[in-house]
């Protein structure tokens, strides 16, 4: 016993989740995304990134709540929703602009091992497919940016 729940720890510590910040309401369009993402962690900036936030990448067996925020990075909470059976959450626009994201556990047990801390946001992809590293720009390039 044991030892399954030692392989269990492992296998949740390489699973990744990614934010993804969308143009459209809907979590489509041009997005920038926030690859590997921590429990906890906050993805955003002091300027709108998005009209719209998912999380991709989600292991069917978490059950997680995906909170956005406006007024600067994880501010003010305007929207939240919890991803059961399922690897994909969108937390549509129409509540005001998103500037940050975070998820966590919805379990109180992993929800107190959870991490507060940032995380910063890596790659624009563009609708027709073409992608860039963004990791390396500073904050205010990035809010110019989007």
């Amino acid at each position: 016993m044991h030892c399954y729940q030692i392989i269990l720890g492992l296998v949740a510590t390489v699973s990744a989740i990614d934010g993804y910040f969308h143009l459209g309401d809907n979590c489509d369009g041009p997005w920038v995304r926030c690859t590997n993402m921590n429990p906890g962690n906050c993805c955003g900036g002091s300027g709108t990134i998005g009209n719209s936030v998912g999380y991709r990448g989600i292991p069917t067996d978490w059950v997680i709540r995906g909170r956005g925020y406006t007024g600067d990075g994880c501010g003010v909470e305007i929207r939240s929703g919890v991803a059961r059976n399922t690897n994909f959450l969108c937390l549509p626009g129409g509540n005001g602009d998103y500037t940050g994201t975070r998820y966590e556990f919805t379990s109180k047990k992993r929800s107190e091992a959870t991490e507060v801390g940032v995380h910063k946001a890596d790659l624009l992809g563009l609708g027709d497919g073409t992608t860039f590293n963004i990791a390396d720009l500073d904050d205010d390039a990035l809010d110019t940016l989007v």
